[in-house]
């Protein structure tokens, strides 16, 4: 569906397509998944402590209003996962055999497209931080065009980085090749 959106040029094909490693939404995922657990263990909490210091405040008493603010809450968060999973669907990273394009969700209703060709490629560096980014092969990808403004176009936590920078410098000889400077 998103691909169909990409307005390829006649002879420009996809090489390659990919979004944010699967570790990204799962970890805040797993955060949202707290935080809905987090008012329970409170109100188990303090339920504990208060019948222990007094049995004038009942919080059986408010049951209505926490029931009605759980479910605010609750709202909340379902919305946040819903954000999480539709901006890990529609971030999209796609090399084609003539530019770079990265599809940027910025919001609900507000995106961010930016490509550049390759033959403006300057420079390309992947940086892999961290054990679990190590373990788990995922990293960003930072290329660089010539450009007088030095214009810098980076990817993150993008899955297997090197292959992504390898059939980039690929594609990106093969543009040189059909267009010398």
């Amino acid at each position: 569906m998103l691909l169909g959106k990409i307005k390829l040029e006649d002879d420009e094909r996809i090489i390659k397509t990919t979004r944010q490693h699967w570790f990204n939404p799962v970890i805040k995922t797993c955060g949202t998944i707290f935080a809905i657990l987090l008012p329970i263990l409170v109100v188990l909490l303090i339920t504990d402590k208060l019948n222990a210091l007094s049995t004038t405040f009942a919080l059986e008493s408010y049951q209505a209003e926490i029931i009605f603010f759980y479910a605010w809450w609750l709202l909340i968060m379902w919305s946040h996962l819903a954000y999480v999973w539709t901006d890990h669907y529609l971030d999209l990273f796609v090399v084609t055999n003539k530019r770079i394009i990265k599809i940027d969700q910025t919001s609900y209703f507000s995106r961010s497209i930016g490509s550049f060709r390759l033959e403006r490629l300057q420079d390309i560096n992947i940086e892999i931080n961290g054990l679990l980014a190590t373990v788990l092969d995922f990293g960003d990808l930072e290329a660089q065009t010539a450009s007088a403004s030095q214009d810098e176009f980076l990817a993150r936590r993008l899955p297997d980085p090197r292959s992504i920078k390898s059939a980039i410098l690929e594609a990106a000889d093969e543009a040189l090749r059909r267009n010398p400077a």
